[in-house]
Formats: structure tokens, sequence, C-alpha cells
């Protein structure tokens, strides 16, 4: 009579370490993958978000100003100051109120005016970095008077 042996041999035993590793390799290359997916699109949401933002409240408090005067190419005042927008260590300011959410940053930003129309153009940036790489948005806008 053979005598049988339970247990596994060293052969079974690698074949069942090399399956588990690929499958535990195809598994973190899935999450990677995922996890830089919404970086993206985390990066991508704000920066759209706070530029969308940002011009309407540009153009809704331009468009109800009595008065607008560029201080400087980074400051416009509205209402013989009583709105002043301006740029502040990456942050846009209205009256000291940050207008920029934590994820973004505002490179650049410059006002001219011609006649009744107030010409904006900035630059966001996104806190959020995807692959080392950080996202920029540039947004050019004419914003008119109503006086």
């Amino acid at each position: 009579m053979k005598k049988i042996q339970n247990g596994f041999t060293i052969v079974e035993l690698m074949i069942y370490m090399a399956l588990l590793s690929v499958f535990i390799l195809v598994l973190l290359d899935i999450f990677v993958t995922t996890l830089n997916f919404k970086l993206q699109s985390e990066s991508t949401s704000a920066l759209n978000q706070d530029a969308r933002a940002i011009l309407a409240n540009l153009n809704y408090n331009v468009y109800n100003a009595g008065a607008a005067t560029v201080a400087s190419s980074t400051q416009l005042s509205l209402d013989s100051g009583a709105k002043v927008y301006q740029l502040s260590s990456g942050d846009l300011l209205l009256n000291s109120v940050k207008l920029n959410s934590a994820n973004t940053k505002v490179d650049s930003i410059s006002f001219t005016k011609v006649g009744t129309t107030i010409r904006v153009s900035y630059t966001l940036e996104s806190l959020i970095e995807t692959q080392g790489v950080a996202k920029n948005q540039s947004i050019d806008a004419t914003l008119g008077l109503r006086y």
C-alpha cells in the first residue's frame, strides 16, 4: 500500500507565488491608474471651476460698477475703491477676500481699461499635481461697464 502525503510540493508553491504576484501587480497597476485619473480630474475641475467663478465675479462687479480705475496692471478699483481686486501671493483678492480656492493659485493677472470696457487676462495654476506636472489655464476676457 502507498502512503498518501498531505501538503504541497515546492514546485506547486512556486507556481502559486508566481500567479499571486502577477495578480497583485495587475491590481496595483489598476489602482495607480485610477488614482492618477482621479488627480487629473480633480486638477482640471478645480481649474475650470475657479476660472468660471472668478470671471463671473469680475463680470458682475464690473458691469454693476459706477466707475472703474486701473490703479496698476495688477489692481482694479471699482466705485472709487469700494471694491478692489488685487493679486497677493498667488491669490486674487476682492477687498481682502480670497476668490480662488485652496487648490489653485493665480500666477498672473492684468487689467487694462479701454473706454467703457475692462480687459482682464489671468493665468491659474492647479496646486494638485498629476505625475509631477501642474496644469495651467489662461483666461482673456473683455468686460463691459454699464455707464
